[in-house]
C-alpha cells in the first residue's frame, strides 16, 4: 500500500489575504485553474497542495488549535523569517538543532507553522 499526503485544507478568515501571505512569505504558487475566488485558493507547496477555504461560509468550521502545525522546509532560514515578519506573522527566535535549524511562527489566522532547514548532509 502506498500513501502520500496530497492536500491540506486551511480555513481562513480572508482567502485573499491568506493567499497573498503564503505566496509572498513562503513562495507557494497558486493553481489559478483550480482556485475559485473568493471562496478558496489552491496553492502548490512542493508535492502537496494547500487549500485556503473561507471560514465564514455556513458549512465551514474554524477553531484555533495548537495540536497541528505545518512544516515548511526552506533554503534560507533568515530570509524566510524576515519575509514572514514583514507579512505580519508572529515568529519565534531561530533555534539550532543537530539536524539543522528553524523557527516557529503563526500565520494571520493563527495556524501554527514550523520553518526549517536540514543540514546539507542530512537533507534528502
Amino acid at each position: 500500500m502506498s500513501t502520500r499526503l496530497g492536500n491540506i485544507n486551511l480555513f481562513v478568515h480572508d482567502v485573499q489575504k491568506a493567499r497573498d501571505f503564503y505566496i509572498q512569505a513562503l513562495g507557494l504558487v497558486e493553481n489559478v485553474e483550480r482556485s475559485h475566488p473568493p471562496s478558496f485558493a489552491l496553492l502548490q507547496a512542493g508535492d502537496c497542495t494547500v487549500t485556503l477555504q473561507d471560514a465564514n461560509v455556513p458549512s465551514a468550521s474554524f477553531a484555533k488549535t495548537e495540536s497541528i502545525e505545518l512544516g515548511f522546509e526552506v533554503d534560507d532560514i533568515a530570509a524566510t523569517q524576515q519575509r514572514l515578519k514583514d507579512a505580519g506573522a508572529t515568529i519565534s527566535e531561530q533555534q539550532q538543532m543537530v539536524w539543522g535549524g528553524g523557527f516557529d511562527a503563526f500565520d494571520l489566522d493563527g495556524h501554527r507553522l514550523t520553518i526549517y532547514k536540514m543540514h546539507e548532509e542530512q537533507a534528502s
